[in-house]
């Protein structure tokens, strides 16, 4: 068996990938997939499986794989971001593992590379995905759903943008209004108004989300539709240790004006018990001044007035010293 990839019973019940070595010495050992070592017993062997050789170097489409289980699909996924390759078909599903870095992979480049080309004929990747679904929406003249899922800090908010960046960059080849940078620009006040720190994700999405995107037939964007639902609206009041509140308050208080914030009598975070209960004002992967600008800006672009956005403030500074109240006195 020297030199065989082998699967290995595991203490987290999954079996994990492993070779078997011989030392000089003429013992051997196994060596796992994250370069622990141990020696293999004879009672061992009979535990060993032998690792099909599409599990030994991984495979861009999981279809393809001869070890089906939970255990080959889980070390594919492993092989493949241990190169930087995030994306990995399932048949027509992708899977993107979030490497929590930036990757040069999202260019305008990228949208030409891929528009036009069917699944499968390049390297996994969500433009195929954004582009199989505009291919047979124009096609078969039919409605098209593109479902993305995941547990918290997967991706989905990353790769929702992606989506909605390649279509807009598709229609927008043909269009002459601005209504695909209108629905780009409706994701930073989305984010602000229902993403939050929490333990696992500095933007962590606290609602779910149903877009409709609607196209002419002739390929181009015409209007955009957002459903929000399940708004976790008990974290304006309470949020848990190290977790914010949502993003909206702390970029008005880190970004607004000194005439702005004497206006609406505000203060530092700090001083807001509805920002503070979780112990967390900062936040080191955000800039929230930053994001204040690209709030206002991006509700110039969808044509809010300059009352509208100062109204809005008006209702957020309200909610923060409302928080503040305190009764005394007996009923």
């Amino acid at each position: 068996m020297e030199g065989e990839w082998v699967w290995v019973d595991s203490e987290i019940g999954v079996p994990i990938g492993a070779r078997v070595t011989v030392t000089p010495s003429g013992q051997r050992l196994l060596v796992d997939d994250e370069g622990k070592q141990w020696s293999l017993a004879q009672e061992q062997e009979a535990s060993l499986r032998i690792m099909h050789p599409t599990s030994v170097e991984g495979v861009d489409d999981m279809i393809k794989l001869g070890d089906m289980t939970e255990a080959g699909l889980l070390r594919n996924l492993l092989l493949r971001h241990k190169r930087g390759l995030i994306y990995t078909y399932t048949g027509s599903v992708l899977v993107a593992v979030n490497p929590y870095k930036d990757f040069p992979f999202y260019s305008g480049d990228q949208v030409g590379l891929y528009h036009g080309r069917k699944l499968g004929e390049l390297p996994p990747h969500i433009f195929a995905i954004a582009e199989s679904c505009y291919c047979n929406m124009m096609r078969h003249l039919r409605n098209q759903c593109c479902i993305i899922s995941g547990e918290s800090g997967a991706g989905k908010t990353e790769s929702t943008k992606l989506i909605l960046q390649y279509l807009a960059a598709v229609s927008g080849e043909l269009s002459e209004q601005q209504i695909e940078q209108q629905i780009l620009e409706s994701n930073p006040i989305l984010e602000a108004f229902g993403n939050a720190k929490t333990i696992r994700n500095d933007n962590s999405s606290r609602f779910g989300k149903y877009l409709e995107i609607f196209f002419s037939k002739n390929g181009v964007i015409e209007g955009a539709r957002v459903e929000q639902y399940l708004l976790e609206k008990s974290r304006v009041c309470h949020q848990a240790l190290e977790e914010r509140n949502y993003h909206v308050f702390y970029c008005m208080l880190a970004g607004a004006t000194a005439e702005e914030k004497k206006t609406l009598n505000l203060g530092d975070a700090k001083e807001y018990k509805f920002l503070s209960k979780g112990g967390c004002i900062q936040c080191d992967s955000r800039d929230d001044a930053k994001d204040y600008q690209r709030i206002l800006s991006a509700m110039k672009i969808l044509t809010f007035s300059e009352l509208q956005c100062q109204e809005i403030l008006k209702l957020l500074a309200a909610m923060l010293h409302l928080g503040n109240v305190c009764f005394q006195g007996w009923l």
